[in-house]
């Protein structure tokens, strides 16, 4: 057949929008054959709200039903004396409690994370794009600053939305009779110790936030491309895509509790009681009281949670934007030149 090389460039210009999740593999160039050319498409409005809603779904929902792990790390931390281990922590709560003390702070877990992940995750999503566009024909070379970058600048904004709500998880589950309910517990702690009260951690919640957020996503992005790579149906299936999801996104949890324990341990010891004590003093009494081993205390249960979180996180993220019509193929623009070339020259397509 002859090529129309006219209708090549003339083709250039006409975009096709392809769907995301029920499209057959290409018997002859493999999955990826049916668009040599693309281009990301812009967000709009439209798309940003649907980011939202998808990142506030998979975060509160998925920290609701992993809320009794989170009592468990939080009981270990903040009372290493009564709660020496998981198992013993878990029928020492149970025994006192019973089922209802592991859904203790369940209310600002799942009201903050909803707030937290309606903010960050669109935040990093139209931060890479911005990022990128920026870098240009170079973007391949900084994409790996870019995810960092971008993970970072939302882990900031999250601190301060998170703090207050998990300030008052803290006390309430460390202190189960400091008042009758949620909103007691935050008019009390309002009361006497002042609203600063209620946003003194974010220092704190930037040094855990900040590694944590480049950890998760970085580890899930660079992951996840590795096993496309590895396995290039899987962009085609959308089975196989959520698969991948799920094992970057244990991969991801897990190294971003092993950067962000520290911090994490020091909120721990900050909020779980009235004091004037500041992060740095908490800092300083969990290294006089342990040693370093205090700043990985719960390091096990928390790279056992957060990859349960992260992994069910990205899982449910990605399914509820397939959903919602965000998926990574929908907003993708496909250059269809070859194809119309073909067309016009007769060849086959």
């Amino acid at each position: 057949y002859k090529l129309n090389f006219e209708g090549v460039f003339a083709n250039v210009a006409s975009l096709t929008q392809k769907g995301t999740s029920s499209k057959p593999i290409d018997p002859e160039f493999g999955p990826r054959g049916r668009s040599p050319i693309e281009r990301v498409k812009e967000l709009d409005l439209s798309t940003l709200i649907r980011f939202c809603a998808s990142g506030a779904i998979c975060c509160s929902g998925v920290h609701l039903a992993l809320t009794p792990i989170d009592v468990v790390k939080t009981k270990i931390q903040t009372n290493p004396v009564k709660y020496t281990g998981v198992i013993p922590a878990f029928n020492t709560i149970f025994a006192e409690g019973g089922m209802n003390a592991f859904f203790t702070g369940w209310a600002p877990t799942f009201l903050g994370f909803f707030v937290w992940g309606g903010l960050s995750y669109p935040l990093t999503e139209f931060l890479r794009r911005y990022f990128e566009d920026l870098a240009g024909a170079q973007v391949t070379q900084y994409e790996v600053p870019i995810i960092l970058a971008s993970s970072a600048i939302a882990a900031v904004a999250g601190s301060g939305v998170i703090a207050p709500f998990e300030a008052v998880r803290i006390r309430s589950v460390a202190q189960p009779d400091f008042a009758p309910s949620i909103t007691g517990v935050l008019k009390r702690m309002i009361d006497d110790e002042g609203v600063s009260s209620l946003f003194s951690a974010v220092p704190v919640f930037l040094v855990k936030e900040i590694p944590f957020a480049m950890a998760k996503f970085t580890v899930f992005d660079l992951s996840t491309a590795a096993l496309y790579d590895a396995f290039p149906a899987a962009r085609e299936d959308l089975r196989l895509s959520l698969f991948v999801s799920l094992a970057g996104g244990t991969l991801g949890g897990i190294s971003a509790a092993i950067v962000s324990n520290p911090a994490d341990a020091t909120i721990s010891e900050l909020k779980k009681s009235k004091s004037d004590m500041s992060p740095m003093d908490a800092f300083e009494l969990i290294l006089e009281r342990a040693g370093v081993g205090g700043l990985f205390k719960g390091l096990v249960l928390r790279m056992f949670f957060y990859s349960l979180i992260v992994s069910c996180q990205f899982l449910v993220y990605d399914a509820v934007r397939f959903a919602l019509g965000i998926g990574t193929d929908d907003l993708k623009l496909y250059l269809d030149v070859l194809g119309g070339a073909l067309r016009e020259s007769g060849g086959p397509v």
